[in-house]
């Protein structure tokens, strides 16, 4: 028999566990939004913030207009030599760096890549970074994954030519050539 006391813990226990589980649905939502936004990076928000911070207190001539904003890879400056690095620029790995050598850079989360990601939106071979043979380039090509690869705030579906300092985002982690 279950008493009065006993079918009230089972209700609430229930009620709890409802909830909790709104919650969690809720914060995969949040972060399946963030993952793709428009909006900059963490990191590049923050290095913005302490420029800000410094024109204030130490205004000169020279930081009297902000820096140039290429909004698209066909304005930025080229580099003369090509990019030599691939370069984690936000996320959990930021910092690191893979040399670029005539070999294919696989990424995801499967300890077989040359670049792991610890991120459960980065599907176990989720892309890869190559030279093309036909154009000299490096290109990007995403591997059938399950939330995509972000070049330049545009999701892609097909190999990709990949210029220097344009970001890439892939998870919660955002790379770049340089």
């Amino acid at each position: 028999m279950i008493t009065e006391l006993t079918f009230a813990i089972l209700k609430y226990g229930f009620l709890v566990l409802l909830w909790v589980f709104v919650a969690l649905a809720i914060r995969s939502l949040h972060r399946d939004i963030a993952s793709l936004s428009p909006r900059k990076s963490l990191s590049h928000r923050r290095q913005e913030k302490r420029a800000r911070k410094k024109a204030v207190t130490a205004p000169s001539p020279a930081a009297a207009g902000p820096a140039p904003v290429y909004p698209s890879t066909s304005e930025m400056p080229e580099e003369s030599a090509g990019p030599t690095l691939l370069v984690l620029i936000d996320g959990p790995a930021a910092g690191a760096s893979v040399p670029l050598t005539d070999q294919t850079i696989t990424v995801g989360r499967s300890s077989s890549n040359t670049v792991v990601l610890d991120d459960e939106y980065v599907s176990s071979h989720h892309a890869r970074v190559y030279k093309d043979q036909a154009t000299g380039n490096w290109a990007i090509e995403d591997l059938g994954s399950t939330n995509g690869t972000i070049v330049n705030q545009r999701r892609i579906d097909s190999p990709t030519i990949l210029p220097a300092r344009v970001p890439v985002r892939i998870g919660a982690t955002t790379l770049e050539l340089r």
